[in-house]
């Protein structure tokens, strides 16, 4: 079985350490002492995952979706 799985894509190249993210889906992000952008292990709501992603003013964090076999 083929299904779809979201998964978080951050480029730390691309941050600039605004916070947006973290603001918006602090479970999911936050920044680190250098002042880019980290994963954590919470997962916020969908709702909260994309306001974070389109708050993004460098666009480093976006969703793909992947294929994945069972």
């Amino acid at each position: 079985m083929v299904q779809g799985v979201r998964e978080i894509i951050v480029d730390r190249s691309l941050c600039m350490g605004s916070g947006s993210c973290s603001f918006h889906a602090p479970a999911t992000f936050d920044l680190d002492d250098a002042g880019g952008v980290i994963l954590l292990g919470g997962r916020d709501g969908d709702a909260q995952i994309r306001a974070a992603i389109e708050g993004c003013p460098t666009g480093a964090i976006r969703l793909s979706d992947r294929q994945e076999e069972d």
